[in-house]
């Protein structure tokens, strides 16, 4: 006895696995990749240790507080760019309390576009 091959029926194919294997590369994609940092900003925190010979670099102690910002314990005048000029040197940076992140971030961009400037971040 023959049999008959069967008519061939096209079936709709269904969406589902392949949207969920999407998600599945584009999940792992954004958990595997790398991604650039923004306006990184670089800290030296100072530390104990034996000290440096020292240098003759000019020293500037900088503080800032939820008030404002002294330059050497003096209210600098103009902008904290002016107040420094093109002089370089070593820069103490000391944070009061009070004092945004927002603050700190812009004085360490202000100190960061001046030449041959040194920050040191201390408590």
């Amino acid at each position: 006895m023959r049999r008959r091959p069967r008519a061939f029926r096209s079936r709709a194919l269904s969406m589902t696995p392949l949207i969920d294997i999407i998600f599945l590369l584009l999940l792992f994609f954004m958990l595997t990749s790398t991604f650039t940092r923004f306006a990184e900003v670089p800290l030296v925190q100072a530390g104990s240790g034996a000290a440096d010979a020292p240098s003759q670099e000019p020293r500037i102690f900088l503080r800032l507080t939820a008030e404002g910002v002294t330059l050497n314990g003096r209210t600098p005048p103009g902008t904290l760019g002016d107040a420094l000029g093109g002089e370089g040197g070593l820069v103490f940076l000391s944070v009061g309390e009070g004092v945004s992140s927002q603050h700190f971030i812009d004085v360490l961009t202000t100190l960061q576009a001046l030449p041959a400037v040194a920050v040191t971040v201390i408590r």
